[in-house]
């Protein structure tokens, strides 16, 4: 009798020992395909596609499916948070991409999804509502990011889509008309060549595998990235930034959809002696022009930064995740995307992607040295207040 009650004390701690519950929900009315919720689940050098119709738990089992009563409703129950990535989808899963009509495209937002996220490691409850008559196949409802949840969403046509947004990286608009090249990273060959809409974004299917990206536009320097379009099927949406010409040191920071804020620091010598160190809070005027050429506090960048008038001495750039700065030992700045360009002369002299699973709110990311050379840092750690971030 002792071994059933032990056994039945273990389902019930399983049941409910959870970090969070992902309930989506809609009217099945609304639909002539089917809705499917996809919890999209990164960990352990590998990303895996947890569907919410199957009963099939992730490789690890730290995922797993609940079945619902209904028709209408999916659930997903996290049983350990901290260190992984979470993105929610919910899809049109029986609709026909290649023959889908132009009405087709509205019924996954017709269908009043709601995605409810039970936070039991903050202590909170979120809903996030797909609004109506958006038209798409497929709907990102947020992420949850080393144990906290960020709520955002974005509306794809398709699965298999590369997205990005381009902005002028000193005063934020949009950049219309900008050259899009996507190349195979295996086979070399262009897949894509394209141009910018009025808002800046560029949109292609590509197929599974590994592509480089080349952004071009007149009066401004060329950049590149880089993503993967892996077998989940799912969509990658990116935002860059573009820099003007510019002959002195930029640098330009971007990143993902969260954390919503992160900051741009640089210290280094004054032209006239001593040293400074600036961020949002601490705009100072060297050689009378602010280094500081825009601050971003909503997702996505840019943050760039602009040595107008280098002196003797040595340079220290580093990143701050502010919305996380009481968290120690998080993997928000991790998991965040953020990407680091550094220009000079009139080109791109250096680019750094922020280290993929080291933890810490603050990514040092590079000096210049007394000879004006890039030196790569990379050094993650942990600092709360601002004015101690560069070290």
């Amino acid at each position: 009798m002792w071994k059933v009650l032990l056994s039945l004390m273990c389902v019930i701690s399983f049941t409910y020992g959870y970090d969070f519950k992902v309930t989506v929900k809609w009217d099945e009315m609304s639909m002539s395909g089917e809705a499917e919720a996809i919890l999209q689940y990164y960990h352990d050098g590998k990303v895996e596609a947890i569907r919410g119709n199957l009963s099939k738990p992730s490789s690890d089992g730290n995922v797993t499916v609940n079945r619902t009563l209904t028709g209408g409703s999916q659930e997903f129950i996290i049983n350990n948070s901290k260190g992984y990535l979470f993105n929610i989808w919910v899809i049109n899963d029986l609709m026909d991409e290649e023959f889908a009509e132009e009405e087709d495209y509205y019924m996954l937002s017709n269908a009043k999804v709601e995605v409810w996220i039970e936070d039991r490691v903050n202590h909170g409850t979120f809903q996030v509502k797909l609004k109506e008559n958006v038209p798409g196949l497929v709907f990102r409802a947020g992420a949850i990011v080393d144990g906290n949840f960020y709520k955002f969403y974005e509306m794809f046509r398709k699965k298999r889509l590369y997205k990005v947004e381009l902005v002028d990286a000193v005063t934020g608009k949009p950049l219309v008309d900008a050259g899009v090249s996507i190349k195979n990273k295996r086979t070399g060959e262009t897949v894509a060549l394209g141009r910018t809409d009025e808002s800046g974004s560029f949109i292609h299917e590509v197929d599974y595998g590994s592509y480089d990206v080349l952004f071009t536009k007149k009066g401004y320097l060329e950049a590149k990235h880089e993503f993967e379009m892996t077998i989940t099927e799912l969509p990658v949406s990116m935002n860059f930034a573009l820099t003007p010409v510019v002959n002195e040191y930029r640098i330009v920071l971007t990143w993902g959809a969260f954390p919503p804020d992160l900051d741009a620091h640089l210290a280094g010598p004054r032209p006239d002696g001593g040293n400074f160190h600036i961020w949002w809070r601490n705009k100072v005027l060297i050689g009378g022009k602010n280094f500081l050429d825009i601050d971003d506090q909503n997702s996505y960048g840019p943050e760039t930064m602009t040595i107008y008038k280098p002196a003797k001495g040595v340079y220290t750039y580093a990143v701050h995740n502010f919305s996380g700065r009481n968290r120690r030992g998080s993997l928000d700045l991790s998991y965040s995307r953020a990407h680091v360009d550094v220009y000079a002369d009139g080109r791109l002299t250096a680019s750094f992607d922020v280290p993929r699973g080291v933890k810490g709110n603050v990514w040092k990311v590079f000096r210049i040295d007394q000879n004006m050379q890039v030196v790569p840092v990379n050094q993650m750690y942990d600092e709360s207040n601002s004015a101690s971030v560069i070290r």
